[in-house]
């Protein structure tokens, strides 16, 4: 009896297994297919509603709240803002261990919050940054910016929100 179980239990795990991957592969392909559906239709009812309009200027509003300091960098052309709470640290005493370091921002704590550094290539800034999930990368002009949120802050991710490109 259980000889025959032996060869059996096998045979049902991989019909099982067969049902499941078909069940998943269906859904799948059901919810693309509905999306190219909808997507489609959508596409025809912007064509047949086109009709000249004017359309409003969007007037620009600024994502810094009130009260936060702003860093500014004339060499590499950016802007960031952050929490009067913090500090721009950009001197060399500041910047030692950072040979690319623009400036640090720093909440206070055992380690800087945001470390703002400049890059030749896109292979700099990879190969030292290889899998971070927390740096956000801008490239102004020929220079690569790479903006690290140490702490993973969601604080420290609306600073990064306020860099602004001024060049």
């Amino acid at each position: 009896m259980k000889k025959g179980f032996g060869q059996v239990l096998p045979l049902i795990l991989l019909v099982i297994v067969s049902i499941a991957f078909a069940y998943y592969y269906g859904t799948q392909q059901k919810g693309a297919s509905y999306s190219q559906e909808t997507q489609s239709q959508n596409d025809l009812d912007k064509t047949a509603s086109i009709a000249p309009t004017s359309i409003p200027t969007p007037i620009p509003t600024s994502n810094i709240p009130s009260g936060w300091k702003t860093y500014g960098s004339e060499k590499y052309g950016f802007e960031i803002s952050y929490p009067s709470t913090y500090k721009s640290l950009d001197d060399a005493n500041s910047l030692y261990g950072y040979p690319n370091g623009i400036v640090l921002i720093y909440g206070g704590g055992q380690s800087y919050d945001l470390v703002i550094e400049h890059w030749n290539t896109q292979s700099e800034y990879e190969n030292k940054y290889r899998n971070q999930p927390n740096i956000t990368i801008k490239k102004i002009g020929d220079v690569y910016i790479s903006l690290l949120n140490t702490n993973l802050k969601s604080e420290v991710d609306e600073i990064i929100e306020t860099f602004k490109i001024i060049n």
